[in-house]
């Protein structure tokens, strides 16, 4: 197959193309940067706020590049999600032929007011992260024949050689430091966590499947916040102080994945207990793996 990675130089894009690679595929892949870090069969060097055309034909097309809840700096304007997230995606769009379009948004832009959130939950993202997100897919809808269109709604990725600039990344090296972790939510808030490799391997899964659609990706466990925080101090046994702010009462939401485990024959084979103990593994010594 011929396949597109957006974004191949980022976190999960150099864990897609690891596991993607292989005698069978062709993978070009799609960034800023000048040059890839990874032996692809091809690169484009492209900012995608503005219009470009590629000389090029994909069977698939996985579109990850993103300004992200990861990247946000104190004084990036909300024009710039707009450019990156909403603009970028349609350039791309319009600069190649493919045969499948795989969009890459975020869970995020569910209400988070119901214990099971399916894909047909009510929509209301909040933040410019989540907004342009939703903006975003529904751009592809109105561009892309059906047919060839899958979007995905993945909770937060995470895994070895992710920057301590994302949540767990950063908790781990505070607690190493047995510095105080600050919450900025409610420690009863849930979470849930995919693993990088049941990421890929969803990706993986979707080049196999001939039907098209939205698909919401988690796993079945969860945390609360206050469980999260204190695996990661045992782990690093750590002296860390929890630091918490006005405590609020949440509704105990999940991310229902059935649609994508009934269809894609997507099931994930890490626990979140088992994400964090492999972490901290690849961080022994403080250096990334």
């Amino acid at each position: 197959m011929n396949l597109l990675i957006t974004g191949v130089n980022g976190f999960v894009g150099g864990h897609l193309f690891s596991k993607l690679k292989s005698p069978e595929n062709k993978i070009y892949g799609l960034g800023r940067e000048s040059s890839s870090v990874h032996a692809l069969n091809g690169y484009f060097s492209v900012d995608i706020t503005k219009r470009f055309e590629l000389d090029q034909e994909f069977d698939a097309v996985i579109h990850l590049a993103a300004l992200n809840r990861t990247t946000i700096g104190a004084d990036i304007d909300s024009n710039i999600f707009h450019q990156v997230n909403v603009e970028g995606t349609k350039n791309l769009i319009h600069a190649c032929s493919f045969s499948k379009f795989i969009y890459i948004s975020t869970a995020a832009v569910y209400v988070r007011e119901r214990e099971s959130i399916t894909e047909e939950s009510p929509i209301a993202p909040v933040g410019n992260y989540a907004k342009t997100k939703y903006e975003a897919e529904l751009l592809c809808q109105s561009l892309i024949p059906n047919n060839k269109l899958v979007i995905l709604r993945p909770v937060n990725i995470t895994g070895a050689g992710q920057k301590n600039i994302a949540a767990v990344p950063l908790f781990f090296e505070r607690a190493r430091n047995h510095e105080a972790l600050e919450l900025s939510v409610s420690r009863h808030k849930i979470i849930q966590l995919l693993a990088v490799s049941d990421f890929t391997q969803a990706i993986s899964q979707c080049l196999g499947f001939s039907g098209s659609g939205i698909f919401n990706l988690a796993p079945e466990d969860s945390m609360t916040m206050l469980q999260l925080v204190n695996k990661i101090r045992k782990l690093c046994d750590s002296k860390s102080l929890l630091l918490t702010r006005e405590e609020k009462e949440e509704i105990p939401s999940l991310i229902n994945a059935n649609k994508a485990r009934q269809q894609l024959s997507f099931q994930p084979a890490k626990t979140m207990n088992d994400i964090l103990e492999d972490y901290y593994e690849s961080q022994k010594g403080g250096t990334e793996r």
